[in-house]
């Protein structure tokens, strides 16, 4: 290396440390099989109610709820409704 400057890699930057898991509330889980599923809800403010399914602590997905999407209900109410539904369609598989 030439002079004082630092290698192209080096980061000026100090280092982030790894962010904490959120824990939502939960909403309900259930059995199938060796299988569990568990389902929270996450508030996001302003941008609305996210649902997130999880199979044996593991992330499968989610959906976010815009309190654009209804005028006419809460999105927390449409997170309710659709997470109801998919737990209706996961426990007759």
């Amino acid at each position: 290396m030439a002079g004082n400057n630092p290698p192209l890699y080096a980061s000026h930057q100090p280092l982030r440390l790894a962010r904490e898991p959120r824990t939502g509330e939960l909403l309900f889980e259930f059995l199938r099989g060796h299988d569990r599923f568990m389902c929270e809800l996450f508030d996001l403010g302003e941008y609305g109610v996210d649902v997130r399914f999880s199979i044996n602590e593991e992330f499968r997905y989610s959906r976010r709820f815009d309190p654009r999407l209804d005028a006419t209900r809460r999105p927390r109410e449409l997170a309710i409704a659709w997470a109801e539904q998919e737990r209706l369609a996961l426990a007759t598989k």
